[in-house]
């Protein structure tokens, strides 16, 4: 081994020697919760690594034994606290007095977080009202047996905003409480798996204001009472000076404050990559640090005064800053590196990572399953490894060509600009790139998006943050001893970030802001990071044959993401009917033998966005291709609710009504018209549909029309509803909108009954309750009946016998599906005959 070698090894060694406790506690932590193992085996498996290391500790021979098994006993301990944190819950936790249902509650604690008002904004269809959200520390709940004490945290969404509780004040609460669901679609966001994650498995609904009842004046410990005052200072201070946005974006950028009147920003910063500026992290800690150590340094104080300075100052800020995973991660770097100058000793980036991984994994291992936290530490290390090949790769031929320049003295500002300034640029820039490369993967395993822009906003955003941060910064320091001087550097923080919101609100309507891809697997995502750390280097190094090989793997990995873009073909033999779980209203998707997707019906009143939540991720998570066209039944909103969507995404080119949608006083009202001039806006082409026709959907599936027929005076909102019967390969889907009785007893009359027999059958107006629903449902002779709706048909409360008894039956005689039961419910048919899937036979 040369000497070369040696120096090599040695540098890696002496760089990140924890590295290795830091990869052992990562694995430790994925074995506890992935492996089916107890926690008593991981117990063995630590003590017996801790005994032979301790054992083989002084003896120089067995280096290797010590060393393997001192990181086996951190693996095992690793996996112990995933199992702990994870699997077990203690006896009084707030988790173990709920059900599978909610229930009504009285709970006592004390207020977590800072509330925030929750606005939900739906443009068609029922408009819930603003609540006021926060989290509780539970300490007692009431039971049959009186006040019993508990613990944990629970999520408390108040409907009526009138209060909002400051943090560490005590209250009871009044209301129902549950634990969150898991998903009632494929691809739909898994609450009970994020909540699981973050330790917040409770949820709790108070009703109305009165349903919060504060239990003390004061709120918390007299520090938490100070902590609160000075938080709610220095937040005033920051925002008073701007507008709305922009004031509460410098209270984001400098306090990690996310108001709710900044949720469409952080949206279009998402979708634009750089809802990392909104995250205080390294960057935004560099630069407070790095200005007060180069303001100390000015001021012509040694090093390790400017750090102990720096130091304190941290302190400082992390009690008044919101502490999330980033800022953590950044505080305990800075504070390896200022130990380091204090010290007097070399310091390594990769080392107080390495630490700072284990210490918030050690408190928390769950959050190593988060996206945040991945995305924050796999950007740092890619930009400690790569970012100096990226330099080379970008601008290695102009570094050369630099530095056979030679300046005299009279040209210094030329020197500083082709030198200083040209190096901040070229860090920033290299930086910029290795981060979007290191993140770009993760983010499209998580979040499923692909941003072309954000290298170049992000390289117009950053000076602007700095611009905002460093005034704001001093904002916070000069806000108790010179106030006028901090409220004028507020204003001067609230220009810079006046022009980011400006420049976020134009990026919105660039063409092709994010892309959104279909799912991506975690082998995708290791390769992508393979190919990264590989060829990266590979491309700065002398030959050609290296170069080709490096940008024949870079085609290869291109050409392999493609293909897993490429949308899910059809059977070639049958249809694939998707209802999916929408809560009261309907959303059912067809895909035809031929690949082909249509939308039937996709709506809800149930208070969210339908299209975002449901229809989205879920033609996402099945790699369907957009839809061809869109059948729309009728004009109550819980049938189209998620058009508006679709439509401004450009996905509906041909939509298919009925005659009355949008005639006032026929079926029609103001919403069904504003739709109507919303699809014709974006060029969707309308197709009206009556009793007759018959709808091509290829060569094997058509739509025929049974109902309503042209100019027919009288008929109610519902009646107006489309029935269509589907055929692939000689079976049949009746589906019929809300019909109600006028247009049941209108179909059961002779010459038009027969048109009604059909394999498959959707209860009209989600299983509601009319005169003629059995005898319609007679006349259809299903084998497999499917409503969607958010709870099981039942008919009305005041219902005799008969009645309950013909519900009864429908899951007695029938094969019988309900999206309030089942979730998504996915029925296959034609020639291949009749399978049906469900969500509930997925868990």
């Amino acid at each position: 081994m040369t000497n070369d070698s040696v120096n090599v090894s040695r540098s890696i060694v002496i760089r990140g020697p924890m590295l290795a406790v830091a990869g052992a506690f990562v694995g430790g932590i994925l074995a506890g919760r992935f492996a089916p193992l107890p926690v008593g085996f991981w117990w063995v498996l630590a003590l017996a690594g801790l005994v032979t290391g301790v054992v083989s500790l002084f003896r120089k021979h067995l280096i290797l034994l010590t060393t393997a098994a001192l990181l086996l006993a951190v693996f095992s301990l690793g996996a112990v606290r995933m199992r702990l944190a994870y699997f077990s819950t203690p006896s009084d936790a707030i988790v173990t007095f709920t059900g599978p249902s909610q229930i009504l509650a009285r709970v006592r604690g004390r207020v977590a977080s800072y509330p925030w008002i929750l606005h939900k904004a739906v443009e068609f269809g029922y408009q819930p009202t603003p609540a006021v959200r926060f989290l509780l520390e539970a300490q007692s709940i009431l039971t049959r047996q009186g006040w019993r004490k508990t613990s944990g945290l629970v999520r408390v969404t108040v409907d009526e905003p009138y209060q909002t509780p400051q943090p560490g004040l005590a209250v009871e609460l009044i209301g129902k409480m549950g634990r969150y669901r898991p998903p009632r679609n494929p691809g739909q966001f898994d609450a009970a798996a994020a909540a699981q994650l973050s330790g917040t498995m409770v949820h709790f609904r108070v009703p109305c204001a009165q349903g919060l009842v504060p239990l003390d004046a004061k709120p918390g410990r007299w520090w938490q009472a100070l902590q609160q005052r000075w938080r709610a200072l220095l937040y005033q201070r920051l925002t008073d000076p701007g507008d709305t946005q922009s004031g509460r974006l410098v209270a984001a950028l400098v306090l990690g404050e996310r108001h709710p009147a900044l949720a469409q920003l952080n949206r279009t910063m998402k979708r634009a990559g750089l809802a990392h500026f909104m995250s205080i992290s390294g960057m935004h800690l560099g630069v407070l640090l790095g200005f007060i150590y180069l303001l100390c340094r000015v001021m012509c104080i040694s090093p390790k005064k400017a750090a102990i300075i720096v130091l304190i100052a941290l302190a400082a800020y992390l009690v008044v800053a919101q502490s999330r995973p980033p800022l953590l991660r950044s505080a305990v770097m800075a504070t390896a590196v200022s130990a380091a100058v204090i010290s007097g000793r070399k310091h390594s980036s990769l080392n107080a990572l390495a630490v700072a991984a284990v210490g918030l994994l050690a408190f928390d291992p769950r959050g190593l399953l988060s996206p945040g936290f991945q995305l924050s530490f796999t950007i740092v290390v890619g930009i400690i490894l790569l970012h100096k090949s990226m330099e080379r790769l970008l601008f290695g031929s102009w570094l050369n060509r630099r530095g056979l320049m030679v300046f005299r003295d009279a040209n210094r500002v030329r020197h500083w600009l082709r030198f200083s300034a040209a190096n901040w640029g070229i860090a920033a820039v290299s930086m910029c790139v290795t981060a979007y490369l290191a993140a770009a993967p993760l983010v499209a395993y998580h979040f499923g998006l692909f941003s072309p822009y954000a290298i170049v906003l992000g390289l117009v955003v950053f000076p602007l943050v700095v611009a905002t941060l460093v005034p704001g910064y001093l904002a916070l320091a000069l806000a108790w001893p010179m106030p006028n001087l901090s409220a004028a550097l507020a204003s001067l923080a609230d220009g810079p970030a006046l022009l980011i919101t400006k420049l976020i609100d134009a990026a919105g309507t660039l063409p092709v802001l994010a892309v959104q891809l279909r799912p991506v697997s975690l082998g995708w995502v290791l390769l992508c990071y393979g190919t990264i750390v590989s060829v990266l280097p590979a491309l700065n190094k002398a030959g050609r044959a290296r170069r080709i090989i490096a940008g024949l793997a870079v085609v290869a990995l291109i050409a392999l993401s493609v293909w897993t873009q490429l949308p899910a073909g059809g059977s070639g033999d049958s249809a694939r009917l998707h209802m999916l779980a929408v809560g009261a209203g309907q959303c059912v998707v067809l895909q035809t033998p031929a690949g082909q997707t249509y939308i039937l019906d996709a709506g809800t009143r149930s208070g969210f966005d339908v299209y975002r939540q449901a229809l989205e991720p879920f033609m996402r998570a099945m790699k369907l291709p957009d839809p061809a066209a869109a059948f729309v039944s009728h004009a109550n909103t819980d049938h189209y609710s998620a058009l508006p969507g679709m439509t401004r995404a450009g996905l509906l080119q041909r939509v298919y009504l009925c005659d009355y949608f949008d005639q006032p006083g026929r079926g029609g009202n103001e919403a069904s018209i504003r739709m109507v001039k919303l699809l014709k806006r974006h060029g969707a082409k309308l197709v009206r549909l009556r009793a007759g026709d018959t709808t091509s959907l290829g060569p094997d599936t058509r739509v025929e029309t049974l109902w309503p027929p042209a100019g027919r005076a009288g008929l109610s909102e519902n009646d107006t509803s489309l029935v269509l019967r589907i055929i692939c390969q000689g079976q049949s889907v009746l589906l019929t909108g809300d019909l109600a009785e006028e247009g049941q007893a209108e179909l059961l009359k002779p010459g038009k009954r027969e048109q009604l027999r059909s394999d498959i059958l959707v209860l009209p107006h989600h299983g509601a309750w009319t005169p003629t629903l059995p005898e319609f449902v007679a006349a259809v002779k299903p084998g497999i009946i499917l409503v969607s709706s958010n709870h099981q048909p039942q008919g009305p409360t005041t219902a005799g016998p008969k009645v309950r008894e013909f519900y009864k039956n429908l899951s007695q005689r029938y094969r019988f599906y309900s999206t309030a039961r089942d979730g998504w419910v996915a029925l296959t048919f034609g020639k291949t005959g009749l399978d049906v899937q469900t969500m509930r036979q997925r868990r």
